[in-house]
């Protein structure tokens, strides 16, 4: 079983591009952390994510630098032979399933302002030499 669940950020906006037969292809690198190690260092692992088709059209048009999404997959391993005539490996993970995890960085950097006009807004100032009438 070739099964790969994984919970990121990504770390740059994702490129969409479309094959010659109109296919759409999005890459992106996922940020995800491993578990704290003994020494309480937090490292984090950069996996290559290749989506295509119609999931790769809503990624390109929704996903952004440092969105956080739970996303389902499988690992490929391909081969190609470089310039020099050298065999090189790549391993991606092949997006299936997409979610999407809290807001969007700029709707929660808009709802902190947002939230900051609304208490401002709250209620009237009362000026000083006025009674309250209770």
């Amino acid at each position: 079983m070739n099964k790969v669940i994984l919970v990121g950020r990504l770390t740059k906006d994702p490129e969409v591009r479309y094959t010659q037969t109109g296919i759409a292809v999005a890459r992106f690198n996922l940020a995800v952390n491993r578990r704290i190690s003994k020494d309480g260092q937090q490292q984090v692992d950069f996996i290559p994510i290749v989506v295509f088709n119609k999931l790769a059209e809503i990624c390109g048009n929704n996903l952004a630098k440092g969105r956080q999404i739970i996303m389902t997959g499988r690992i490929q391993v391909s081969s190609y032979t470089a310039q020099d005539g050298t065999k090189r490996y790549t391993t991606e993970v092949i997006m299936d399933e997409l979610e999407f995890v809290g807001k969007k960085p700029a709707e929660a950097a808009n709802s902190n302002n947002a939230a900051t006009a609304e208490q401002m807004k709250f209620g009237e100032e009362v000026p000083p030499d006025e009674e309250i009438p209770f």
